[in-house]
């Protein structure tokens, strides 16, 4: 009778498992994001895509120059940029904000044209916050754009461009 007993509970419990495996959803979830990716330093490989590129480094909470430390990627690693005057139509945020000069001051950082944002992982959200040169001595109202998570940011910057703030970890270009 034991046997009997341990051969009707084997068979419930398959018959449960198989029930179980019929109802499960088709598709599986995604799975959850990654570890963001670490950001640029001296030294560290860049890919291909980023040649190039130029991207500042957060400031030490001491440091209260005005002097930007930059990278660039260059054949496959993050190099110090020493140039004083940096311009560049490839920049890289890596989330925190990276504040850019334009035409609208000296020594542009970046250039008129219509820029695109690229989300460099699938959960990055590119922002930028834009300010104009109206008149002398005067400034437009900053205006913010944003994408979606993983979505492309395209906007018009202007040669009156006074600064830019890239966010996001996102490549931008100008075509």
């Amino acid at each position: 009778m034991s046997r009997r007993i341990a051969l009707t509970a084997v068979s419930v419990i398959a018959g449960f498992a198989v029930g179980t495996v019929a109802c499960a959803p088709s598709s599986p979830k995604p799975p959850p994001p990654g570890p963001p990716p670490v950001p640029p330093q001296a030294g560290a490989s860049c890919t291909g895509d980023l040649d190039g590129a130029l991207t500042a480094l957060p400031k030490p909470a001491d440091d209260l120059s005005n002097k930007q430390n930059l990278l660039q990627c260059s054949n496959g690693t993050w190099q110090p940029f020493l140039d004083p005057y940096p311009s560049s139509d490839r920049w890289l945020s890596t989330g925190p904000v990276v504040v850019l000069h334009g035409q609208g001051r000296r020594n542009p950082e970046v250039k008129a044209g219509v820029w695109t944002a690229t989300p460099v992982t699938a959960e990055a959200q590119c922002s930028a916050e834009r300010v104009d040169v109206v008149s002398a001595g005067r400034t437009s109202a900053p205006e913010t754009f944003s994408a979606d998570p993983g979505q492309p940011l395209t906007l018009d910057i202007s040669d009156h461009l006074f600064t830019i703030a890239f966010s996001g970890y996102c490549l931008w270009q100008r075509s």
